[in-house]
């Protein structure tokens, strides 16, 4: 038997540690990540194929609520988060049309079970 078709895992992170600590757990449940570095990477990712798109709020420089209407009107699932001092930017980013949104903690603790139904599964 074949194995599933790898799911896309796409985010923009410009936080070097963050984005390290997701890359690890996608590393360990099989599960290849790119990163985008602008808003147009971002976008086009996510039209041609994401799974899941996690963007963090404080990247700036992709206009993260901007980024997150345009990728709504595609269809891809998004996820959003921010540190939990940022309250406004998070309920922005739920008006926007995130499937999730999530505090940078508890995004944290739950990536695991976030990224599961992406693992490559045999079949």
């Amino acid at each position: 038997m074949a194995a599933q078709k790898s799911k896309r895992l796409l985010a923009a992170i410009p936080d070097l540690f963050f984005g390290s600590k997701v890359s690890g757990v996608a590393s360990q449940l099989g599960i290849e990540v790119r990163f985008a570095a602008s808003r147009a990477a971002l976008v086009e990712g996510a039209r041609s194929g994401a799974d899941l798109v996690l963007i963090d709020l404080d990247a700036a420089v992709i206009d993260p609520l901007g980024a997150i209407r345009e990728i709504r009107a595609g269809g891809a699932r998004v996820v959003a988060f921010a540190s939990h001092v940022h309250a406004g930017r998070l309920a922005e980013a739920r008006a926007a049309g995130c499937d999730e949104v999530l505090t940078r903690g508890s995004l944290a603790r739950s990536l695991p079970a976030l990224l599961e139904p992406l693992r490559p599964r045999p079949g």
